[in-house]
């Protein structure tokens, strides 16, 4: 369900960095990560022997209501909000603080530049990767 309470990117291009952090967590672009447990460990009710070769779904974890309020609706105007998209502690990306902010600079300018923007269908089509998400192309139609 997509909803925005405080608006549109293209009304006020500074909810830019909203809009950025909300598509991380509500769409991440790394789905999911592989990782060989380092030492016995208990995740609920299940234990994973040392050497293990452990499926984390980030993608999921940005969905726990748990962790985000109403984690099914899309929403920049969030004032709490947590994701895993760039990983977390040893495992942090370090390209992070670029990422957002060339995402955020771009996101404001097209929305400076083609005020009037809308995508040309509400159907997305994505690529044909379970770990790496992202759209095969999105039309838009930069005039009223």
């Amino acid at each position: 369900m997509l909803a925005v309470k405080d608006g549109h990117c293209r009304a006020n291009p500074g909810l830019a960095p909203g809009a950025v952090e909300e598509v991380l967590r509500y769409d991440p672009p790394v789905q999911l990560l592989m990782r060989v447990a380092g030492e016995d460990l208990s995740v609920g009710a299940t234990t994973v022997p040392s050497g293990s070769v452990v499926l984390l779904l980030l993608a999921a974890a940005s969905r726990d209501p748990a962790v985000n309020e109403e984690p099914d609706r899309f929403d920049i105007g969030r004032t709490q909000l947590r994701h895993l998209a760039f990983g977390f502690g040893a495992h942090f990306c370090l390209g992070a603080p670029l990422a957002r902010i060339e995402a955020q600079v771009a996101l404001a300018a097209f929305a400076r530049r083609f005020p009037q923007a809308r995508a040309v269908s509400s159907k997305l089509r994505y690529r044909d990767n379970v770990t790496l998400r992202g759209l095969t192309q999105l039309r838009v139609l930069t005039g009223g």
